[in-house]
């Protein structure tokens, strides 16, 4: 093979690219054009950062934006971005043109400028603004006693959706308590946790409470009535003494412990019934079914067996 001579660095070489050799044309044409630096919007409170329209946590993001904004200008086979404080560090494997023989590596810093702003969970949270609540309340027993048990169903279902918003206040009132929250959105993801979790109905309400620029600012209300009671209890509905038989999703199967009769409840009538635990109760088998006493009377129940071994 006839060596040829190259006119920039006098080398021998055996090929010429664009009339010069591949080491000379490597110096004038990166495999990636970069940009000098890139504008990155950042939570000051959380370190959230603005990236495509949405507020994103994690560097991870960040390192695939910096690597959308390169572009190729050789033959690329592998890039890779790292953050580290203040830039990013580009990694290209390739080469500047497909007649290179082997491909290389080839190195790139990014300056990223850090512009501070509060993401909208943080300005929220610091303001105290409550987009939606979602509103528990137990019935059958005390609030107390279910509370640090939602509570860890919602900080499970916060972790799958940090970069929505967050609880900002969490109020004891009766029969239960109210947890407010910065974003509808989450609220509902929420809910909807809870109420997957524990026997319980859910409702949905919107309210307006002002406009803005002609547009309406609702505000999300989700409504949980947990269902705390269990099988085999007694429990006083609506003046009645009845012996929950069967828990299912949407409704009870109770026993009239005066009359012995079976009936089915709903929860939607459940929460609308005046629901009253019973302290002093005691529930035993005999034969071929069970003697329910309330204080110092008795209830004799017959062919009741789904609470018996």
């Amino acid at each position: 093979m006839v060596k040829k001579i190259c006119p920039v660095c006098g080398r021998e070489t055996d090929i010429l690219i664009e009339g010069v050799c591949p080491d000379c044309y490597r110096k004038s044409h990166p495999i990636l054009e970069v940009p000098a630096s890139l504008k990155v919007l950042r939570c000051s409170n959380c370190g959230a950062l603005y990236i495509n329209g949405r507020w994103v946590r994690g560097f991870r993001v960040l390192e695939k934006y910096v690597e959308s904004r390169v572009k190729v200008k050789g033959v690329l086979e592998k890039v890779e971005v790292k953050i580290r404080p203040g830039l990013a560090e580009v990694k290209a494997f390739g080469k500047a043109h497909p007649a290179i023989p082997e491909p290389y590596s080839e190195e790139y810093k990014v300056r990223l400028i850090y512009v501070n702003d509060l993401c909208p969970t943080c300005r929220a949270e610091l303001t105290q603004h409550e987009e939606a609540v979602i509103q528990v309340r137990v019935i059958g027993r005390d609030a107390s006693e279910y509370k640090d048990r939602v509570m860890d169903v919602v900080k499970v279902e916060l972790v799958k959706n940090a970069e929505r918003g967050r609880v900002i206040k969490v109020e004891d009132v009766e029969r239960g308590f109210d947890i407010k929250v910065t974003n509808s959105k989450l609220a509902r993801s929420l809910a909807l946790a809870i109420h997957r979790e524990f026997p319980s109905i859910m409702l949905e309400a919107t309210k307006v409470v002002g406009s803005r620029g002609g547009r309406r600012i609702s505000h999300k209300a989700y409504s949980i009535h947990l269902i705390a009671l269990s099988k085999g209890e007694v429990v006083n509905i609506n003046g009645e003494y009845y012996l929950v038989k069967s828990i299912y999703r949407n409704h009870l199967e109770l026993v009239n412990v005066r009359s012995g009769l079976s009936t089915t409840l709903n929860y939607d009538k459940l929460v609308m019934a005046n629901v009253v635990p019973v302290n002093e109760y005691q529930v035993s088998c005999v034969g071929d079914g069970v003697v329910v006493k309330v204080g110092e009377v008795s209830f004799d129940l017959r062919g009741i067996k789904l609470i018996c071994p």
